[in-house]
């Protein structure tokens, strides 16, 4: 009999222990009266349920009977202590961390886990001209230094690429610094430490990439573009498009689009009313990898005739009828085709984002809820007060495939809180699940402006935009998927395996009789989870009993 052949084209690793970033929904509920103005949450020792902070507790949602319920995503694998406790949801007593009745004593459950990651903690590539550098990374209540190991070349005859590999936890947030052994030490821009959730990465000129990057690129930039309009009632006006780092020399890259409303005011140094510093924040957030490489399209509005535009049209203001159909036709059909056109983009649901404040966030919800074009949206301190017509419109609907981020400042008064609040509330009845896909944030002490939105704009990036739904080019590279004979079914031909998986990539398995030829027999979906196993089969093995299979990975 001729010998059966399986080709692995990857290095066989020992199997990590840290648990998975992939969050898994916990149902909770709880029934008791707990009185008016009062609802029930649920803490936990799991940062995915406050780390037993009170003021970041999970607000459950009052159904009949006094039955509070909601579903909570939170971390696969963890071993969770949580309670039930009553506390006053009025803006002024959201942050006050003595509100809180506790309703039990503390419960436990298990979250169901997901396998294990196929390599061991964090990999770091560093680019230095000191030889060698130190990592400094923080474990627990400790900080541990750990010199870096030279092995290559740098982009210059005095510098080096440095590598060290099984720190940290993978999937975990890494904190660190690097330090010469002489008193010097590299920090990001900005000052402060590196902080990061990716796995695999290179360090470059205190940048943070989860690919290989360019010897140089180029900085951030913002251009201005008027924008015909062919909307009804609706002028053209001035996009402002802000391209992230190395976009010229990444010409293989495709990057998603956020567009955000209210353009005069997102970009430094802003309007009147100052700046959110959307392009600063992103160069922060992008550079220490928190968020994914992104285009920015601030669309400046219309002065006068903003309210109208921003307002949907089931509803008006000051006698003004809301408009926002048009103006989404607009957003939709011609600005969104210039950026097509003009840019490399992501144009899928997924990576086409909207967001605002104010006006700008209710028509960010209107633009999500009405139209597919969005797969996430920001809603930042909506005024759900001007349009009552579509906010119970949207509360008798269901549930659509949207991320949602929802916040709102303490200081804005009872009206927007309440509203704000109600609509969370009204995701929860729908079925969307709080830190998957929808997530609601109270600013504490912060007003309705710029200055707040500016201040919760890196939870917003972070939340919409993570930097671990980005492919992981380097851990594929590094540790690419090990394809694995399970057994061989001779009376049914078919010869079963299993294969590694990561986040963004669809896996493809070849046969071939003789290295040369090869016929696919499988390939998979694309990959959601962070990292994951799977089984497959080649059923048409013959009776030839030879053949050799090799499994290939690609990132559409």
């Amino acid at each position: 009999m001729r010998f059966l052949g399986v080709i692995l084209l990857s290095l066989v690793v020992a199997c990590g222990q840290a648990a998975s970033p992939h969050k898994e929904a916990v149902a909770f509920s709880f029934t008791q009266d707990v009185g008016f103005g009062n609802s029930v949450f649920v803490v936990g020792d799991h940062p995915d349920l406050g780390a037993w902070d009170v003021t970041h507790a999970i607000k459950l949602r009052w159904t009949s009977g006094n039955v509070w319920v909601g579903n909570v995503a939170i971390q696969a694998g963890a071993q969770l202590q949580y309670r039930y406790l009553s506390r006053a949801s009025s803006t002024d007593k959201w942050c006050d961390a003595t509100n809180v009745t506790y309703l039990t004593s503390i419960l436990t459950t298990n979250v169901p886990a997901q396998p294990p990651a196929s390599y061991q903690g964090k990999t770091i590539y560093y680019l230095s001209t000191w030889s060698p550098p130190n990592l400094f990374y923080h474990s627990g209540n400790n900080w541990i230094a750990a010199p870096m190991n030279k092995i290559g070349a740098g982009r210059s005859p005095n510098e080096s690429l440095f590598k060290i590999s099984g720190v940290g936890e993978a999937g975990e947030s890494l904190e660190f610094v690097f330090n010469d052994g002489l008193g010097n030490w590299d920090n990001p821009p900005g000052g402060g430490n590196y902080l990061t959730s990716n796995d695999v990465f290179y360090v470059e000129d205190g940048n943070v990439f989860p690919y290989q990057p360019p010897p140089t690129f180029s900085a951030p930039t913002i251009t201005t573009q008027v924008i015909n309009s062919t909307a009804p009632n609706i002028a053209s006006r001035n996009i402002h498009v802000y391209l992230p780092r190395g976009y010229t020399e990444n010409s293989w890259k495709r990057y998603p689009v956020l567009y955000l409303h209210d353009g005069q005011n997102v970009f430094d140094p802003g309007g009147p009313f100052g700046s959110w510093s959307a392009d600063a924040t992103a160069t922060r957030e992008i550079g220490q990898g928190r968020m994914r490489e992104t285009i920015l399209v601030g669309i400046d509005n219309d002065g006068a005739n903003r309210i109208p535009e921003y307002q949907p049209p089931t509803d008006s203001y000051s006698g003004a009828q809301g408009r926002a159909d048009a103006y989404a036709s607009f957003v939709i059909n011609n600005v969104r085709p210039y950026i097509d056109t003009h840019y490399r983009t992501l144009n899928d649901p997924p990576n086409t984002l909207t967001l605002g404040s104010s006006m700008g966030g209710l028509v960010s919800l209107y633009f999500g809820r009405e139209y597919s074009t969005f797969g996430k949206i920001g809603v930042m301190s909506p005024a759900f007060w001007t349009s009552p017509n579509y906010v119970a419109q949207v509360a008798a609907g269901s549930k659509k495939p949207l991320r949602v981020y929802l916040d709102i400042g303490t200081n804005e008064g009872g009206t927007y809180w309440d509203d704000c609040l109600s609509m969370y509330d009204t995701h929860l009845t729908q079925s969307y699940v709080a830190n998957d896909d929808v997530t609601f944030v109270g600013g504490c002490g912060q007003s309705h402006n710029e200055a707040a939105w500016a201040a919760r704009l890196p939870g917003v990036y972070q939340y919409l935009l993570p930097a671990r739904e980005e492919p992981a080019l380097l851990a594929q590279r590094d540790y690419p998927g090990n394809l694995t004979l399970m057994n061989i079914d001779r009376p049914n031909n078919r010869v079963n395996f299993s294969y590694n998986s990561l986040f963004g990539f669809v896996y493809t398995i070849e046969r071939s009789p003789d290295f040369v030829s090869w016929t696919t027999v499988f390939t998979s979906s694309l990959e959601s989870l962070p990292w994951s196993n799977h089984a497959a089969s080649d059923s048409a093995l013959g009776s030839d009993n030879h053949a050799f299979w090799r499994l290939r990975a690609t990132a559409p």
